[in-house]
């Protein structure tokens, strides 16, 4: 028993002892800030190229596909053997898509937005129904065994994360 209980005792000490060895100059992953203001701003713009596609639904001679996080491309599909890109529609932290009519229903950061897609040249918001989904406040950066730039809220919330060269960053996950 005497054993036992200094074998935990030196198990613990052990294991309590600070890390004094700083990281130096390294990769980092350091979060990407938004503006409040321009996180509800929604825009149809000129079509782009399509870099993290997601969710798709159709409404007779177009599809709608989600740029996961960014918005909706509006594609032609009238020839199927050749879809023609229209436009994008920017919506900032935009994941969903679902169409009922001539309405487009989305994700905006928190909110539902409801666009009227029965002009497809000139899209407009019809309905935001303000925090309708929850989203927990992002803190930490999605990887682990990374180390990076501790999360500062009064820089308004994050976006995503990049990575930098930093030195001695002071989180790690």
């Amino acid at each position: 028993m005497k054993y036992l209980f200094f074998f935990s005792f030196a198990i613990f000490f052990a294991s309590c002892k600070k890390d004094s060895n700083k990281p130096g100059l390294v990769d980092a992953l350091v979060p990407i800030y938004g503006d409040q203001a321009n996180l509800k701003s929604i825009l149809q713009q000129p079509a782009q190229p399509i870099t993290f596609g997601g969710k798709i639904a159709t409404l007779g001679n177009y599809l709608f596909q989600v740029e996961e996080g960014a918005g909706i491309h509006v594609i032609d599909i009238a020839n199927p053997a050749q879809p023609q890109k229209v436009s994008f529609i920017k919506i900032p932290f935009c994941n969903e898509v679902t169409l009922r009519g001539n309405l487009l229903y989305t994700n905006n950061v928190k909110d539902l937005v409801v666009l009227n897609i029965s002009n497809i040249s000139n899209i407009t918001v019809s309905a935001r129904i303000e925090n309708a989904f929850p989203i927990p406040d992002v803190q930490y950066p999605p990887q682990t065994n990374v180390y990076f730039e501790c999360a500062d809220n009064s820089k308004g919330p994050i976006l995503g994360w990049e990575m930098k060269k930093i030195n001695n960053p002071k989180c790690k996950r």
